[in-house]
């Protein structure tokens, strides 16, 4: 499988829970794309490698916007930008369970986050053939 783990938050009590699926198919991580909510249901994580937590792609937010970021190793941190759309205005999201202000170009749709997510699935990793913009 190329991808370990799915971990999917969920936000809708006093804590977080997290419900995680190993070796997730396709249609499982569509699935929890598309059930994202931009309440409760914020934000879900792919991870590549079963034993290595400090990589992962985080898909945040939900309700047609979203924010693709993550980390590889805790030392670069990859973000799906489009360069061809301004910073503002800013746009409210709630990822990781608050709420935050992200640069508009920051901001994809389903559409997006779906290719994204699948090239990133298919490739076992931010190799995917995606131009992410690392800080």
């Amino acid at each position: 499988m190329p991808i370990a783990m799915l971990t999917i938050s969920d936000w809708g009590s006093a804590q977080e829970r997290d419900k995680m699926i190993e070796s997730p198919t396709w249609p499982e991580i569509e699935s929890a794309i598309r059930a994202l909510n931009n309440e409760n249901l914020n934000d879900l994580y792919l991870h590549p490698e079963k034993n290595n937590t400090e990589t992962y792609l985080c898909i945040g937010g939900g309700a047609g916007r979203y924010v693709l970021t993550g980390s590889i190793k805790n030392q670069s941190f990859p973000t799906l930008i489009d360069p061809k759309r301004s910073t503002m205005p800013s746009t409210q999201l709630v990822v990781g369970g608050q709420l935050g202000d992200y640069p508009s170009n920051w901001v994809m749709d389903l559409c997006t986050t779906l290719q994204t997510a699948k090239a990133f699935y298919d490739a076992g990793g931010f190799n995917c053939g995606v131009n992410w913009q690392t800080a």
